[in-house]
């Protein structure tokens, strides 16, 4: 049977590809399925038809054209094509320490509150929306911070966008400021218990967007809010608090408490404990 455009098609991108296991363990799919794309058993469905698309940076009425085409295409932009980003480098070999990472952040996808009390504001909480969600083989999470409660402060909204990675132990995030890019911060998150999968704890670590460009670390809480929600509803509880608002639960109120015990010595993590309100 003659082969389909879809397969020659997937084929002339794989060849620019370090390997197949490469390709398939970044796109997050089986390779074992791949192969079967590849010799036209099976066509891609279209949630894995996007990741793939997404991975080699086409789009899929381009990946399903004519051969000679496409081959034209693909020629046209390597040669224009832009250097090699160290970060993919990095994010690829994060990869390769743990390729199940994407597999392992599944369950986590979808939309946070992260609640932190920032140094430009000792005496309040502030409330962020998070956004998890997969493409083309990796977990990223883009979150929106809202100072719009801050009179004087030029800024009311900021955005963060970054990549999420399971070290098989604790989740890690890194995120950098969207517009002007001086705030970068790097999350280490406890796993949630199964029983307890709505809240996660940690440490956030980065610039502050004082005026000062503090450095600081805080403890953190992830509190899921699932993978279907009012995203204008949400939007509109992110904001500054005061550390008594009734709008801050109780027991994240007390676990986002930027103290040392005797019996830590150091500023570390604490599990969650789910505590009544």
């Amino acid at each position: 049977m003659e082969p389909t455009n879809l397969q020659r098609n997937l084929r002339l991108l794989t060849s620019y590809a370090a390997s197949i296991a490469e390709v398939c363990r970044r796109i997050g799919i089986n390779r074992q399925q791949f192969h079967r794309y590849l010799s036209g058993a099976a066509r891609p469905s279209v949630r894995k038809m996007q990741r793939i698309c997404d991975f080699f940076g086409v789009e899929e009425s381009e990946i399903l054209m004519d051969h000679a085409q496409f081959r034209e295409i693909i020629a046209l932009r390597r040669r224009s094509g832009a250097p090699i980003d160290p970060l993919g480098g990095f994010v690829a070999g994060l990869h390769r320490i743990n390729p199940r990472s994407t597999r392992q952040l599944e369950v986590y996808l979808g939309f946070y509150y992260s609640y932190f009390r920032p140094v430009e504001f000792p005496d309040m909480v502030l409330r962020s929306l998070v956004s998890v969600f997969a493409r083309a083989g990796h977990v990223y999470c883009k979150t929106i911070e809202n100072y719009s409660a801050i009179k004087r402060r030029s800024r009311k909204i900021l955005k963060y966008t970054g990549i999420m990675y399971h070290t098989g132990e604790r989740i890690l995030v890194h995120e950098r400021e969207a517009q002007v890019g001086q705030m970068m911060w790097t999350t280490v998150l406890l796993p949630s218990r199964p029983d307890q999968a709505s809240v996660m704890s940690g440490l956030t670590l980065g610039i502050s967007s004082g005026i000062a460009r503090d450095v600081a670390c805080y403890r953190v809480i992830w509190e899921s809010l699932g993978d279907q929600i009012d995203v204008r509803a949400a939007l509109a509880g992110a904001g500054l608090y005061d550390l008594t608002s009734p709008v801050i639960p109780r027991d994240i109120r007390a676990a986002i408490t930027n103290d040392v015990t005797e019996s830590e010595g150091a500023f570390v993590a604490r599990p969650w404990i789910n505590a009544p309100n």
